[in-house]
């Protein structure tokens, strides 16, 4: 199983690890989780959580970067993205209060990206004390929500 996991870069360090421990340690060995990287090779707060927590619970991580040589300019983080869906079993997503609001930003494009593709997505507002609220899915045949909310988040 292809998992992606993507965070806004408004997500304080530390606030999304609670949220991740509780799906991640149910999910077994062999899954593949995608998270992304800057073109610069930089992991943002976010993808350094995951990174620790994937570690702990001895999860793959695969990184994904964009190709500016490829793809010009900011449309080489959207191809990233779009790429990234495409190969995921299911698609998660770690929104700041601001982004939801806002509607714009990387992590809410992977949300639409993932509903347009008719991706089972899950998304989630994260607070500054690392309290989270479930924001939307997609998951048509509820293939996924059995295992995400089993145990329930924080």
């Amino acid at each position: 199983m292809k998992i992606v996991l993507a965070g806004s870069r408004r997500l304080p360090s530390g606030t999304a690890p609670r949220a991740l421990l509780h799906f991640l340690i149910r999910l077994p060995t062999d899954t593949q989780l995608l998270i992304r990287r800057a073109a610069t090779g930089v992991l943002g707060p976010f993808e350094r959580d995951v990174e620790v927590v994937a570690d702990i619970l001895g999860l793959h991580l695969e990184y994904r970067q964009p190709n500016p040589a490829e793809t010009p300019g900011r449309a080489s983080v959207f191809a990233r993205d779009i790429e990234m869906v495409a190969e995921a079993d299911l698609i998660l997503v770690f929104l700041s209060p601001e982004d939801a609001e806002s509607g714009y930003s990387g992590t809410y494009h992977l949300f639409e990206k993932a509903l347009d593709d008719q991706r089972p997505v899950y998304g989630w507002l994260v607070y500054d004390d690392g309290k989270t609220d479930r924001w939307g899915e997609y998951d048509p045949d509820n293939l996924h929500g059995g295992m995400i909310w089993e145990g329930g988040l924080p």
